[in-house]
């Protein structure tokens, strides 16, 4: 509140943006606040998979055919470690969906989490239901796409016919 209030660092959503980055500098602030724990939990992860990675014997090989630092970490051991960080993004992603009911009344952000709620206290079913459906959709949507990326960093876990 000081930042918004005394300050005058925040602007506040209280009326439609004109330009695109009138919008951006709106909506970065609630950006940042919804990205930051989540950040720190998959910055967290991606270290600490990286150095277990790192640890095993999957990477000798590359090392000893005489390929750099950079490409035994970021070619062989970033692939292997991205498996459990993806895991946690997509998991991460259904709490900021949740998140965002917050993050929109606390800065008044005119968005789907705010009109749930607010059909929520005028008991508009209906409403209600269409919402719930559509957040369900998206959480079951980013799953697979959390899917198909496994797919794509391991080639084990692919589908034979």
């Amino acid at each position: 509140m000081a930042f918004v209030q005394v300050l005058g660092w925040i602007p506040i959503y209280n009326r439609q943006p004109d330009t695109i980055w009138a919008e951006i500098g709106l909506l970065a602030v609630p950006a940042l606040v919804v990205g930051f724990r989540s950040s720190a939990l998959v910055m967290r992860l991606t270290r600490s998979s990286m150095l277990e990675v790192l640890k095993q014997i999957t990477s000798a090989p590359a090392r000893s055919k005489g390929a750099s630092e950079q490409s035994v970490n970021y070619e062989h051991a970033l692939r292997n470690a991205l498996l459990p960080v993806v895991t946690i993004i997509g998991i991460e992603a259904a709490f900021l969906i949740g998140g965002l009911i917050v993050t929109e009344t606390v800065f008044n952000i005119p968005g789907v989490a705010r009109f749930l709620v607010e059909a929520i206290r005028s008991r508009d079913y209906p409403i209600v239901q269409n919402l719930v459906m559509f957040i369900a959709l998206v959480v079951v949507t980013i799953n697979f796409l959390v899917d198909l990326a496994y797919t794509a960093l391991d080639p084990r876990i692919r589908l034979e016919a």
